[in-house]
């Protein structure tokens, strides 16, 4: 009797150590994140970016907060629904200023790359960050050369991959002005995961 209740208890117990379909294992949702990637103006050279990560939020709209250079001015570029900056950049009238956030980016060469290239968005994809009734964007912006600088980037890739509808932002961050130097003058596209 001793040797049938415990060969018994043995059964429950590896009863209990089944799968149990009814509680399935929950993946971990992917982390809410922007990357920018930096492209010089004049010669379309990518130059280097970085990737942040932010509380999760179902849309994305980036807002703008600039303060006209009188002599010194500044630009920042907030993810609206979170409130957090992505970009901050000060703006020096007949001199040059310098991006304040993040503090560094990333080298171009740490950024892997693909064989493949990324395909060419349509253009309406592309979105202009406005900032300003006086802020600064060419008359006619080279899409394509913008996005040759960046389409064989593997984290471009992941991005569309994952977002294939999402707009790609364009900010063009010009910290000198008055007489400025648009070869100081950089492309930023930001992109949502």
């Amino acid at each position: 009797m001793k040797n049938f209740i415990l060969s018994l208890g043995l059964v429950a117990l590896l009863a209990s150590c089944s799968s149990d379909d009814s509680n399935p294992v929950q993946e971990t949702p992917t982390a809410n994140k922007v990357v920018m990637l930096k492209v010089d103006l004049e010669t379309n050279v990518f130059e280097g970016g970085k990737e942040l990560t932010f509380p999760e939020a179902n849309s994305f709209t980036i807002s703008t907060i600039y303060n006209e250079p009188g002599d010194f001015g500044d630009i920042t570029l907030k993810y609206e629904e979170v409130n957090e900056t992505i970009f901050a950049g000060d703006i020096v009238w007949m001199g040059l200023g310098e991006m304040t956030y993040p503090e560094t980016l990333n080298t171009a060469d740490d950024f892997l790359s693909v064989d493949e290239t990324v395909a060419f968005p349509m253009e309406d994809n592309f979105q202009i960050i406005e900032y300003s009734e006086y802020n600064y964007y060419p008359e006619s912006i080279d899409y394509s050369a913008i996005w040759g600088a960046i389409d064989n980037l593997q984290i471009v890739q992941e991005y569309r991959d994952s977002n294939p509808d999402s707009k790609i932002n364009l900010f063009l961050y010009t910290p000198s002005v008055g007489v400025g130097n648009p070869a100081e003058w950089d492309w930023y596209v930001i992109l949502k995961n």
